[in-house]
């Protein structure tokens, strides 16, 4: 596969820990899926991508580790100011994880040249997560990725609580996190 110039500069992002102001929420981000969303941001530059979180959760519920970053599947929309993020094969990929304890935490999203901060487009999708059975999932997580990378970017996340306006925002807490 060819590489994609500055793409290099993207590797081995560190491993990133966030979590609420009250505690209540902590998410772990690998290194390895930070470059792997990096990539896929920078391929699709100038146009919005996006996919799912899948990970698993501490036995006390109060770590969130994402383990797998999934692309915009085939069927996904994507244009310069939004994304529709498809369907096609996520089923099926999540089929796949559930034995492995493995589940559906959130989604990750793209804002080329833009913040990481939730439009109220995406506020509205993932508040209407939290409350849809189907995807059994009361506390999605949001990682919006805004920029333009490699040259530039930020990372943040969210947590919408059904129960909530707002979503929880999480901000890098201390690297000794024990999970």
């Amino acid at each position: 596969m060819k590489s994609l110039p500055g793409c290099e500069r993207l590797a081995n992002q560190p491993s990133r820990r966030q979590r609420s102001a009250d505690g209540r929420f902590n998410l772990e981000l690998p290194g390895p899926i930070i470059d792997e969303m990096l990539k896929h941001c920078a391929k699709s530059y100038p146009m919005e991508t996006g996919g799912i979180l899948v990970g698993h959760y501490s036995d006390d519920c109060k770590f969130a580790h994402v383990t797998d970053l999934v692309p915009a599947p085939s069927d996904s929309i994507a244009g310069r100011l939004s994304f529709q993020r498809g369907v096609r094969g996520i089923q099926k990929f999540l089929n796949q994880m559930w034995p492995r304890r493995r589940y559906y935490l959130g989604e990750w999203h793209f804002h080329p040249d833009g913040s990481a901060s939730p439009s109220g487009t995406d506020a509205s999708q993932m508040r209407s997560i939290a409350f849809a059975g189907s995807y059994h999932c009361p506390e999605p997580v949001l990682l919006i990725l805004g920029g333009n990378p490699p040259r530039r970017f930020s990372l943040e996340s969210y947590v919408y609580l059904r129960d909530a306006t707002d979503a929880v925002v999480l901000e890098p807490g201390p690297s000794d996190i024990q999970a």
